[in-house]
C-alpha cells in the first residue's frame, strides 16, 4: 500500500505550466532518487509533497497517520536554542518519561508499603520502554550523527549564530534523528564534503523507512537510489532500479514516446485538414463533426523536450610567466586560526582543487587572498598581472532583482535584447529572464550569475563550489569550459567527480 499519492496533479507559476496531471506513488520501501534539468520543477514538486504549496488542481494525498520531514535547499532556521537543545528536543517525550519514572522511585520514600509493588510495576515499565526506545544510547547517537555530517562546532553555540551552511547541516542531523516515517530531502549534500557525503549515502542506504532526495551529485543518487523519478514533459516518469538501471529503461521510453509523438501529430494534422476540407461541405460535415469531436478527445502529448544547448565560457586575457600566487607562513580565521600556517607557490595556469572537510577554511582562505578578509598572521602575494574573476557561494545582491537587472547592473550599456541574448546560451530563456531571482531554481540562479561572469575577461578563476544546484548538462559545459581555459584555476568542490578529469592538483585543508 502506497504511503503517498499524488493524482491529476496541475500547478503553475505565472504563465509557466509545470505540471500537467502528473500521477506518482510513493510506497514505504522507496528509497527515491528526484531527478531533472534545473527549472523542471522539482524543489516545486517536493513543496507540494510537503503541503508547503498547494496545487491548482489535482490532490497530494498521504495515507492516514504517516509523519514527514522536509529539508528545504533554502531553509531558515531562526532559534535562539543552542544546538544540543534543538537536537534533544527530538527525544522530549521519553525525557518525560524518564522524569515520571524518576517521580515513581522518589515517591517509595513516603509511599504507603501496600503501594510499593504497583509503584514499582509502573516504574519498571516506563525503564523498559526507555531501554526499548534507546534512550541511554541517545547521546552516543547524536554523536555518531554529529560526527558523520561534519558537525563539530561546539553543541553549546545557538543556533542563530550558525552560518547558513551550518544550520542546514544542524537539521538534517535532526531529521536523521527523528526517523520519520519518509524524509524529503532537497540538495542534502551542498554543505558536506565528500566525506560526509559518503557517510550519509551509508546512512540512507540502511534506512528502513522511504525518503525522496533532490540531488545533482550523481555520484549521490547513484549510491542511495532503489527508484528513479525524473520529471519531463511536465509529468514524472517511474524507473524502478538503481540509476544504471534508469539510463537503460529511460533511452528505450525516449525512442518509443518521441514515436508516438510523431504518429500522434501526423494523425491530429491528417485529421484537421479532413475537417477544415469537408466540414462547409453537406454530404460530408457529419463525418467532419464526428472526427472534430475525436479529435477533442485526444489527450495532446508534450512535445518532446529538447534541452537548449547551455554554453559556460570565461574570455582570457593575457599569460605570464610567473608565480600567480605565494604565501608564507599564512595564518586564516577570524577570532582564531582555522589551520597551521600556509606556505604555498601557485605558478600561472596551474589548476588547483582545495579540499577539505566543510567549516576547515577553504573559503576563508579564499576571501583572505582576495582581502575581502584580514590574515591572523604571516604574508601572501598576489601577483598584480592577475585578472580574476570570481565566483563566491551566495549572490551578494538584491535577490529581488530580475536576472536581466542583475547583469545591467554591472553592464548599464547592454539592452535587455543582448542580454537577453547571453542568458538563453546559459538555458535562461523566456519569462526566466524576467523572474525575480528569489524566484528562479539554485540552478538557474547559477547559471544567471555564471552568465554575468562570462562578460569578464580574466587569466585567473576563483571558483566557490560552482556546481552546487547545477544539473549534469550545465556541469559538463562548466567542465568543458575549465579544461579549455589556459589561465590559472583555484577550485573549492567537494565533488570529486567533478574535477578528477581535469588533471588538477590538490591542496588537501584539514
Amino acid at each position: 500500500m502506497s504511503i503517498l499519492e499524488i493524482k491529476d496533479l496541475k500547478f503553475s507559476y505565472g504563465d509557466k505550466n509545470l505540471f500537467n496531471s502528473l500521477q506518482m506513488r510513493l510506497f514505504p520501501n522507496d528509497h527515491l532518487g528526484l531527478i531533472g534539468a534545473n527549472g523542471v520543477g522539482k524543489t516545486t514538486l517536493m513543496k507540494l509533497m510537503a503541503h508547503r504549496l498547494d496545487p491548482d488542481e489535482g490532490k497530494v494525498v498521504w495515507r492516514e497517520g504517516v509523519t514527514y520531514s522536509y529539508l528545504d535547499q533554502h531553509l531558515q532556521v531562526d532559534s535562539s536554542l543552542t544546538i544540543a537543545q534543538y537536537l534533544y528536543d527530538v527525544y522530549t517525550d521519553l525525557f518525560a518519561m524518564e522524569e515520571q519514572m524518576n517521580k515513581y522511585y522518589d515517591s517509595l520514600v513516603d509511599a504507603d508499603p501496600s503501594q510499593y509493588d504497583k509503584i514499582l510495576k509502573s516504574a519498571e515499565f516506563l525503564q523498559t520502554t526507555l531501554e526499548e526506545k534507546g534512550f541511554y544510547l541517545i547521546k552516543s547517537k547524536i554523536a555518531n550523527v554529529l560526527n558523520g555530517l561534519g558537525i563539530s562546532y561546539e553543541v553549546s553555540w545557538p543556533m542563530m549564530q550558525l552560518s547558513s551552511g551550518q544550520r542546514v547541516k544542524v537539521f538534517l542531523a535532526k531529521m536523521l534523528l527523528e526517523e520519520k516515517d519518509i524524509l524529503l530531502l532537497d540538495e542534502p549534500t551542498n554543505f558536506l564534503d565528500s566525506i560526509h557525503v559518503d557517510w550519509l549515502a551509508k546512512y540512507l542506504n540502511s534506512y528502513k523507512k522511504a525518503f525522496v532526495v533532490i540531488s545533482h551529485n550523481l555520484d549521490f543518487i547513484k549510491a542511495i537510489a532503489n527508484v528513479v523519478v525524473e520529471i519531463t514533459n511536465k509529468k514524472v516518469e517511474i524507473y524502478k532500479g538503481d540509476y544504471q538501471s534508469y539510463l537503460v529503461q529511460k533511452k528505450l521510453r525516449e525512442d518509443l514516446y518521441k514515436t508516438q509523438y510523431e504518429a500522434q501529430q501526423k494523425y491530429i494534422k491528417k485529421t484537421q485538414e479532413f475537417i477544415d476540407k469537408n466540414i462547409v461541405r453537406a454530404s460530408t460535415t457529419k463525418r467532419a463533426q464526428s472526427r472534430r469531436k475525436a479529435l477533442e478527445k485526444i489527450d495532446v502529448l508534450e512535445k518532446p523536450l529538447m534541452q537548449k544547448r547551455i554554453t559556460f565560457s570565461f574570455p582570457f586575457t593575457n599569460a605570464y610567466h610567473m608565480e600567480a600566487l605565494t604565501t608564507k607562513k599564512l595564518v586564516i580565521g577570524y577570532t582564531h586560526p582555522l589551520l597551521p600556517a600556509l606556505s604555498l607557490k601557485i605558478r600561472f595556469g596551474e589548476k588547483i582543487a582545495i579540499v577539505g572537510k566543510n567549516g576547515v577554511g577553504k573559503t576563508t582562505f579564499l576571501k583572505t587572498i582576495l582581502a575581502q578578509i584580514p590574515c591572523l598572521a604571516g604574508e601572501f602575494w598576489l601577483n598584480p598581472l592577475n585578472k580574476i574573476t570570481y565566483y563566491s557561494q551566495e549572490i551578494l545582491t538584491d535577490k529581488t532583482k530580475t536576472a536581466v537587472q542583475y547583469i545591467q547592473d554591472d553592464y548599464p550599456l547592454m539592452d535587455d535584447g543582448m542580454i537577453r541574448n547571453l542568458l538563453s546560451q546559459f538555458g535562461i530563456i523566456g519569462e526566466l529572464a524576467v523572474k525575480e531571482m528569489n524566484k528562479l531554481s539554485g540552478g538557474e540562479q547559477t547559471k544567471v550569475r555564471f552568465a554575468k561572469l562570462s562578460l569578464e575577461k580574466s587569466n585567473m578563476l576563483i571558483l566557490d563550489e560552482p556546481t552546487n544546484h547545477l544539473d549534469r548538462q550545465a556541469k559538463d559545459s562548466l567542465f568543458k569550459a575549465l579544461a579549455l581555459y589556459p589561465g590559472t584555476v583555484l577550485l573549492v568542490t567537494h565533488e570529486r567527480s567533478f574535477y578528477r578529469h581535469l588533471k588538477m592538483k590538490e591542496i588537501i585543508f584539514g
